[in-house]
């Protein structure tokens, strides 16, 4: 009788130890599962602060295209004035016509490449805008993996947490029924 309940010991000890191996290489993987999170999460973040950067670095532009496109309009309505004060003073002077209509085309081409310039400008800030927006949608989206991924590591935490639970109460089953007998 000794004999059987020695071997029956040793059974269910051999039982347990598998059951470790089997819980530790569990755990293992859920702790690298967990790593990959971490590390991917890290990824998001430094990408999320790198594409914020760069918002920065596009508003700054922004700023810097629309003092260029004041200044440009700023030179059309002098460029405009200088326009109207040659043509005035063309009459009043009763200079050759020939002479300020060379200098009127000057002027007017001068206006013209004014022109094309402004909306050079305009054409630019709207590519900008067009790429900010765009790099915000992106950020939006890593928000949200992040916020998922967060989800799911929660999840992960939580099923490890009942497992272990529920084989800490199967032990003590096992020592109650062990000190029974």
């Amino acid at each position: 009788m000794k004999r059987l309940l020695t071997t029956l010991l040793i059974f269910i000890s051999l039982g347990l130890c598998v059951i470790m191996v089997v819980q530790w290489r569990r755990e293992s993987r859920l702790r690298d599962h967990i790593d990959d999170l971490v590390k991917r999460l890290h990824a998001e973040n430094t990408m999320r602060i790198d594409a914020e950067r760069k918002v920065r670095e596009y508003e700054k532009e922004i700023a810097r295209l629309t003092e260029l496109r004041a200044e440009v309009e700023a030179k059309l309505v002098e460029v405009s004035r200088e326009l109207t004060n040659l043509t005035a003073d063309s009459a009043a002077r009763g200079i050759s016509i020939a002479i300020y209509m060379r200098e009127l085309m000057q002027v007017q081409h001068g206006l013209e490449a004014t022109q094309r310039a402004f909306g050079k400008e305009a054409d630019a800030i709207k590519n900008h805008n067009a790429v900010v927006t765009s790099q915000n949608s992106a950020m939006e989206k890593q928000n949200e993996l992040l916020k998922q991924l967060a989800e799911e590591r929660n999840e992960a935490i939580t099923k490890l947490n009942a497992r272990t639970r529920e084989f800490n109460e199967l032990v003590e089953k096992y020592n109650k029924l062990a000190k029974s007998k």
